[in-house]
């Protein structure tokens, strides 16, 4: 009887075990097979912060115009040349200035030797002393008469106040001008100026000195540079933002001003930042989503995504420093599908 017993036991123990055995060996069949998939562990990096905006070329220009009413006697420039700065572009008719000023030299000349001959006199004690102090004052009224006639004189002839290039003339020899009327255009193509609005936000971060980066439809695959040398100090209430201006240099005269231009300018370094492969990421219907590894097998997180470099993505929610995300495979797992990761 006991041995009966004994031998019940051990079939009974053996179609326990043999059902285990099977159970897993199905379980095991059922379960899918572990996809090769490439990874990369997510880390911080450090990332440019820039503000992209379209701007407008611009160019110091001035009106030539003269102090004093005249006729046109010469002009010495081309339309379209390029003038040094104190270069002679248009002469008014100064006979009458020139015989003023020549008065008045003669008429200073007299005065000054009037003067000598009246103070070596009042040493002697041949003349009073008022007598020598209306002659000092009589001097001094000649120089003033003299240095004004000389001014005046070189008034008539209007010369380039920086180096540029003048425009179209607008009068012509024999004219006569009035003060204040333009005869002439004068612009530095060789300094530009970008005029351009960045949002409100960024005002923390904007200081002179910054370096500016531009691109023209005109110059493609080619970029200029330059350095903010304006800043607001107010918002604008109508669109909430600040004005710039950054001086370019073009000495080859490659730019012109009116030009519309995209400018990137460069605001410094974003610290601790959380960037990933581009690639990684899953477009969904409702946001957009990266798979990462744990213990072995996929899931899929939803992401929050920020500023893009040329082949990864800032990451602002989502993942964490030390994560295992996949960058390449990703679209033949599914969650909680097993891993082999090669990378």
């Amino acid at each position: 009887m006991k041995k009966k017993i004994i031998i019940t036991s051990i079939v009974a123990a053996s179609i326990f075990y043999w059902g285990i055995a099977k159970y897993r060996s199905q379980s095991a069949s059922q379960m899918p097979p572990a996809v090769f998939v490439q990874t990369e562990k997510v880390s911080e990096t450090s990332l440019p912060l820039k503000v992209e905006a379209i701007g407008t070329l611009v160019a110091r220009s001035v009106q030539i115009t003269p102090e004093a009413a005249g006729h046109v006697s010469k002009i010495y420039f081309r339309d379209g040349a390029f003038v040094k700065q104190d270069a002679p572009l248009v002469q008014l008719d100064d006979a009458v200035y020139k015989a003023k000023y020549e008065s008045a030299h003669a008429q200073l000349a007299y005065s000054r030797g009037d003067f000598k001959r009246k103070s070596l006199l009042g040493k002697r004690g041949a003349i009073t002393q008022q007598a020598i102090d209306q002659a000092e004052a009589d001097l001094k009224e000649k120089k003033a008469a003299a240095e004004e006639s000389r001014v005046m004189m070189n008034k008539m002839l209007l010369s380039a106040p920086f180096d540029g290039v003048v425009g179209k003339s607008m009068v012509s020899p024999g004219d006569y001008v009035t003060t204040g009327q333009g005869v002439v255009s004068l612009t530095d193509t060789k300094h530009l100026r970008i005029e351009y609005y960045v949002p409100e936000k960024y005002f923390p971060l904007l200081h002179a000195g910054q370096e500016v980066s531009v691109t023209s439809a005109t110059w493609p695959g080619k970029t200029f540079t330059g350095k903010v040398s304006f800043i607001s100090p107010t918002v604008s209430a109508e669109n909430r933002s600040l004005a710039i201006y950054a001086e370019v240099p073009n000495e080859n005269g490659e730019l012109a001003p009116g030009m519309f231009v995209n400018v990137t300018q460069s605001l410094g370094m974003e610290e601790k930042v959380v960037m990933v492969p581009a690639r990684s990421i899953v477009p969904m219907l409702d946001g957009q989503q990266i798979y990462k590894v744990v213990n072995g097998k996929a899931f899929g997180v939803t992401v929050l995504t920020g500023r893009r470099s040329d082949e990864k993505v800032q990451i602002t929610e989502g993942l964490a420093v030390g994560d295992m995300v996949i960058t390449d495979g990703q679209l033949k797992v599914k969650n909680g599908v097993p891993v082999q990761m090669k990378g």
